[in-house]
């Protein structure tokens, strides 16, 4: 599991503590739950908002790629296409629905039904990329959910110093309580501002980069599937493909 991404956006949290711990503040100043409510609660419910119920499931599912993300290895692909080929060259098309019966993903399954079914390059093509273009605009879709995430957390921030301060200029009679209650107002800022920058935004692009990764793989796999369809030999196709780094 490749959590590398969770790792480094955790140690940016710990050096920013670390130093504010360092030019002489107490870690517990920060600590503000109705700050957090504000904050967190507020963005969460305005970022849910935007989105159907029926994303909530795949947003799920992309926001734990984070944890445990696919894997697209250019030599696993390879090892497909190869066996997939010497099927094909072997026994004939029929030969490709048996391969399709055990293969697990559905974009590769479903080019080699269409290589059985005898379909031509164009065809073929066409297919493929009308499902992947909708799988990439969709996941693309959640991504901009969390962008807008990003974006309201500052604002939020900003809306609960604002409270805060209104707060605390109710009780003005009170000077030796201002100053406290002015820095309690700015920690809202402070989780806005860092979380969106050091937690939301990096995470974000985490999952773009997956995504690209993602792309590129199943445009060798069509390139591939494609290759087969015009009889190259699967042992060749390695030299075909080398040029396509993940």
């Amino acid at each position: 599991m490749d959590r590398w991404a969770l790792v480094t956006v955790l140690l940016a949290v710990i050096a920013v503590l670390t130093g504010f711990s360092l030019e002489g503040g107490n870690l517990t100043a920060l600590w503000n739950p109705p700050a957090a409510l504000i904050v967190f609660g507020g963005g969460i419910l305005a970022t849910l908002a935007q989105l159907p119920v029926s994303q909530y499931r795949p947003l799920g599912e992309l926001l734990f790629w984070l944890i445990a993300p696919p894997q697209y290895s250019f030599d696993v692909l390879i090892s497909k296409l190869t066996v997939s080929g010497n099927a094909l060259r072997r026994d004939g098309p029929l030969a490709l629905e048996k391969v399709a019966g055990s293969e697990t993903d559905p974009v590769f399954r479903k080019a080699l039904l269409l290589l059985a079914d005898g379909n031509d390059v164009e065809a073929m093509q066409s297919a493929l990329h009308l499902e992947l273009k909708s799988q990439e605009e969709r996941d693309q879709d959640l991504l901009s959910v969390l962008d807008n995430f990003a974006g309201y957390l500052p604002t939020l921030g900003i809306v609960g110093a604002v409270l805060g301060l209104m707060q605390v200029l109710s009780s003005i009679k009170q000077p030796e309580a201002l100053a406290a209650g002015i820095a309690t107002a700015f920690v809202a800022t402070f989780y806005g501002v860092a979380s969106a920058n050091l937690i939301v935004i990096p995470l974000s692009s985490t999952l773009r980069q997956r995504l690209a990764i993602r792309s590129r793989y199943y445009e060798a796999l069509m390139l591939g599937v494609v290759a087969l369809r015009n009889g190259v030999n699967p042992m060749a196709l390695r030299y075909r493909m080398q040029g396509i780094v993940l």
